[in-house]
Parts: C-alpha cells; structure tokens; sequence
C-alpha cells in the first residue's frame, strides 16, 4: 500500500502576538509546529460537527455539561473505590488462604 499525499493549504491568520509566542514555545518542546495545533483544532471541529449531526439523527440534546451536572446524574449506590477495595480484599484472602 502506498502513502496517502494529502494537499496542504496556506491559510493567513491574525491571532494575538503573547498567545502565539506562548503557543510555539510549549510547542517547540514537544517538537510540534503551529500548523500541527491548528490542523489539530480543526479536526476537532470537524468532529463536533458530526457529533451534533449523530445527537440530532438520534434526538439527543446537543449541549456541554458542567462537572457538577455530571455529578448530580450520576447514579447513587456505592463508590468505584469501595466495590475495588472489596474485590481486592476477597482476592487477597483466596490467594492467601485465609
């Protein structure tokens, strides 16, 4: 199989200057360029707009939810951390015997 040649563009952007300079130096240490981060963004955009198209055909609300939001619907019962705890100690005591 061959390599897909993907077509680039050349595109002009006005940002602001500190948030450039801070953008490319975090970049630089990841030895990635602007281009990359944009791309990137932009990719993601692309998905959100799927995403909303997927909400819509399945008539599902299309909105963020805050942390605290996720928090209140979340369903009551025990916590992940005290079911995990419990399958250790069961564990634990098969391994050991006792």
């Amino acid at each position: 199989m061959g390599v897909k040649l993907v077509k680039k563009v050349k595109v002009t952007l006005s940002l602001r200057e500190d948030l450039v300079k801070r953008a490319k130096s975090r970049l630089a240490l990841e030895s990635r360029s602007l281009s990359d981060l944009v791309e990137e963004f932009l990719a993601a955009y692309d998905t959100l707009e799927l995403l909303d198209q997927l909400c819509e055909s399945l008539g599902l609300e299309k909105r963020f939810y805050t942390s605290s939001e996720v928090k209140a619907g979340r369903p009551l019962g025990l916590k992940a951390e005290d079911v995990v705890r419990e399958l250790r100690d069961e564990r634990a005591e098969r391994i050991s015997g006792y």
